[in-house]
């Protein structure tokens, strides 16, 4: 594929492989043939034969293969260096994890309280969300975008916007689909496919605001894999990069979607984290997107609800119903208590989503001044999310990202995300996450320069 330009990476899951045939010009996956189970003795033989092997035999495995495919988790191994400087006593500022230090609505935590005080909220719960927060829901997106949204059919509350994209992936993939992501990827997003059983195409995203490229690059991969991978995962605002698109990119996915008969799911964690003038769209606002797409939303970001771990699935009704089939047999919904405080804050809260993310465009002014003046050198300025996306200093980019973030929180206590830890495409560049007060942004930025002055 290499003469068309466009990246594919089709080694997220390894078995089986996939390959271009010469004669149709297409990917094929390579065929599985199945492995005989080994033969086993029987009655008395078999008995005898376990109780005299010795006691430290070899023990299989118990890893799938899935696991396999499965790289270490960089925010892991991120948090556990931070946990053992911290153990010896160092102040770390940690702009690795998204995960937001800012309080929650106080009509929010009021309505929690005293929804604990009911012995009715402590029981079993209904998967699909109680009837009350997929309308607070419903509403929440008739006001901000004007999409219009069946509580009943169209909406179904997950536990975080990772158990809804998992799921569904376990719901609709089958171990011959591929799914396609845009790169550099949130981790889940390249390998929830995977753990379903499934394979990942990787595109990567080469313009500074992803539009025609990225969508030629896409019809290239949808045109010439075959089978005709089943899925779609966008998320815009991205994460990692905090690029932006606009309501024509997501018409021409969906015209993609309608053409070659593929799902689109849109990540819109960031859909509210938004500054400078700009203001994301939504997928489902495009004419007949819920005909082919569906969209996850979640609490944590404009409402700083991280830790309660409430999300949703919105739009097509087909995919919300297998959602919540698959739902069924994992979970019983949320914690009510948790259920009915969340649609206080859909109701309450659109003031407090757009203070939220006034705070995340001043903290972004902070840290890119204060890098600057640190002679970080090139810097670039998002209009959406919670992350910035930095290219390392170019005095240090023989290092690479994981390493120079490993000796920038070892040397300075500054903790960092490697783009590495996004896919190969996100090496060179740092995900920095706007989760510290200004005094902290600009202690941190005196840290680094003493670093790149070291």
């Amino acid at each position: 594929m290499a003469e068309t330009g466009v990246l594919v990476k089709p080694c997220y899951n390894r078995f089986p492989r996939w390959r271009i045939t010469p004669e149709r010009n297409e990917v094929m996956s390579s065929e599985v043939r199945p492995v005989a189970p080994p033969r086993v003795k029987s009655g008395l033989r078999r008995a005898a034969s376990l109780r005299a092997a010795p006691a430290n035999a070899n023990f299989p495995s118990p890893a799938s293969h899935r696991m396999a495919q499965l790289p270490p988790y960089i925010l892991a191994r991120l948090n556990e260096l931070n946990a053992e400087l911290r153990a010896k006593g160092v102040d770390v500022i940690d702009f690795g994890m998204g995960n937001p230090i800012d309080p929650v609505m106080p009509e929010t935590i009021a309505e929690l309280k005293e929804a604990l005080d009911d012995t009715a909220n402590h029981r079993y719960c209904y998967p699909r969300g109680i009837e009350p927060l997929r309308r607070a829901f419903a509403g929440h997106y008739r006001r901000h975008f004007d999409v219009h949204l069946d509580p009943v059919k169209e909406i179904l509350m997950s536990i975080g916007s990772k158990d809804a994209l998992s799921h569904l992936c376990l719901a609709v993939l089958n171990p011959t689909d591929a799914c396609v992501v845009p790169t550099p990827a949130y981790m889940i997003h390249r390998f929830a496919p995977v753990l379903a059983g499934a394979h990942s195409i990787g595109v990567r995203i080469e313009e500074e605001q992803p539009g025609p490229q990225l969508l030629a690059d896409l019809r290239n991969v949808f045109e010439r894999v075959y089978p005709t991978p089943k899925i779609l995962i966008l998320n815009f605002p991205h994460n990692p990069t905090a690029k932006i698109v606009t309501l024509d990119f997501y018409e021409e996915a969906v015209a993609l979607a309608r053409h070659f008969k593929f799902w689109i799911v849109n990540d819109f964690a960031y859909g509210h984290t938004c500054f400078d003038g700009y203001k994301a769209p939504s997928i489902l606002q495009v004419r007949g997107a819920k005909n082919v797409a569906v969209e996850t939303f979640t609490m944590s970001k404009p409402y700083n609800m991280a830790g309660w771990r409430l999300g949703f699935m919105a739009g097509n009704a087909q995919l919300v119903e297998l959602l919540g089939r698959v739902k069924q047999y994992f979970d019983y919904g949320h914690f009510r208590c948790v259920q009915v405080a969340a649609a206080v804050a859909l109701e309450k809260g659109d003031e407090a989503i757009r203070r939220q993310a006034e705070i995340y465009r001043r903290r972004r002014d902070v840290l890119l001044e204060g890098l600057q003046d640190a002679g970080w050198g090139r810097t670039l300025k998002n209009r959406a999310t919670m992350f910035t996306w930095q290219p390392l200093p170019e005095a240090c980019r023989d290092m690479g990202s994981m390493e120079f973030a490993m000796q920038v929180a070892e040397k300075v206590g500054v903790s960092f995300s490697p783009g590495a830890g996004f896919g190969e495409e996100g090496e060179g560049y740092l995900r920095m996450a706007l989760v510290e007060p200004e005094d902290r942004l600009r202690e941190a930025c005196r840290r680094v320069k003493k670093f790149l002055k070291g």
